[in-house]
């Protein structure tokens, strides 16, 4: 379950479509809506990218995705760099130009470092923590580069009359980028707070396996700790949109249970591997019930986590169709 998300302009459309070559532009709105027509098949495309990343593991997958959002912003920048200035007003092509090539950047360089995190990014909560940031830098980007064109097309559109008006199909196309990007924030602060526990939590069932006590026993403070902080963040996080808190409780849920297990089974856990070499069948048997109680909820709670996570994805970030 991962998501990365691009915020690209829907477009702002005039009521007017044209077949005309792009140098055989006599009237403005023809010409805004030919540049426009160009956002917005970078902009499915980007989108196609947004739902592969939000609904696939795949890297391979999602790479392919960003590769062909990649081929058209490279296809739309040669074709607006082409475009003759309308009546030597250079600025609007101009800018849009420029937009395009930083896009382009930031698919390529940006987004591509992003990807490439994603492979390593479960070792430690700072890769998790750069990963997000790595998103969130790209983020800002896109909307600079966003905000640059919007204003280059308001002045395009104020020196040659045009009255701009958004079409119902960028209306549908900028609902979805926001929901991305909500969703993305939330997400990212439930998944974070839950994940601190990782990390002890592996340490303290490899020290199990390896019957390792002192090792054992530091696993378990460090469990305890990282558990109170989790546990810290989550209850600072509120309901989704106010009323869906199913994604943040089983989160909840999980860390609630390592608190537990880490204050009560452990510790008895650890004075039984202190003695280990002369376990009476009582101790096994009393060893084994830890264990066997230990797995059999965190697989229960673990599967209900991730379950809730792939539900609040597609609750809230549907599967995007041309």
């Amino acid at each position: 379950m991962r998501v990365s998300t691009l915020i690209l302009s829907a477009g702002l459309l005039l009521g007017l479509a044209t077949t005309a070559q792009a140098q055989m532009f006599t009237d403005p709105g023809a010409y805004n809506n030919f540049i426009v027509s160009e956002q917005r098949a970078m902009l499915k495309k980007n989108l196609r990218y947004i739902s592969k990343s939000a609904h696939s593991d795949n890297e391979k997958k999602i790479d392919a995705k960003r590769q062909d959002l990649i081929k058209q912003t490279e296809l739309s920048l040669n074709k607006i760099a082409k475009l003759p200035a309308f009546q030597d007003d250079k600025g609007f092509k101009e800018q849009t130009t420029e937009a395009l090539y930083q896009l382009l950047k930031v698919y390529s360089e940006d987004y591509k470092a992003v990807d490439m995190l994603a492979a390593t990014r479960t070792a430690t909560v700072e890769n998790m923590e750069q990963y997000f940031k790595l998103q969130e830098i790209a983020e800002a980007k896109m909307q600079i580069i966003n905000d640059s064109v919007d204003a280059a097309q308001a002045r395009f559109a104020k020196r040659h009359k045009m009255t701009i008006s958004e079409d119902p199909e960028g209306k549908r196309l900028a609902q979805y980028m926001r929901q991305v990007s909500e969703v993305n924030s939330y997400q990212h602060r439930v998944y974070l707070a839950q994940f601190r526990i990782e990390k002890a939590s592996a340490r303290l069932t490899d020290a199990l396996s390896a019957q390792d006590a002192a090792a054992f026993e530091a696993a378990r403070l460090q469990l305890v700790q990282d558990a109170q902080t989790a546990t810290t963040e989550l209850t600072a996080i509120k309901p989704f949109r106010g009323k869906d808190a199913q994604y943040r409780d089983a989160a909840r849920n999980l860390v609630k249970f390592y608190a537990a297990f880490a204050a009560n089974q452990a510790p008895q856990m650890k004075t039984l591997l202190d003695r280990k070499d002369a376990f009476t069948k009582a101790d096994a048997d009393k060893f084994n019930g830890f264990i066997g109680y230990y797995n059999a909820q965190n697989q229960k709670l673990a599967q209900a986590y991730n379950q809730a996570g792939n539900n609040f994805q597609a609750a809230y970030i549907p599967v995007f169709k041309d």
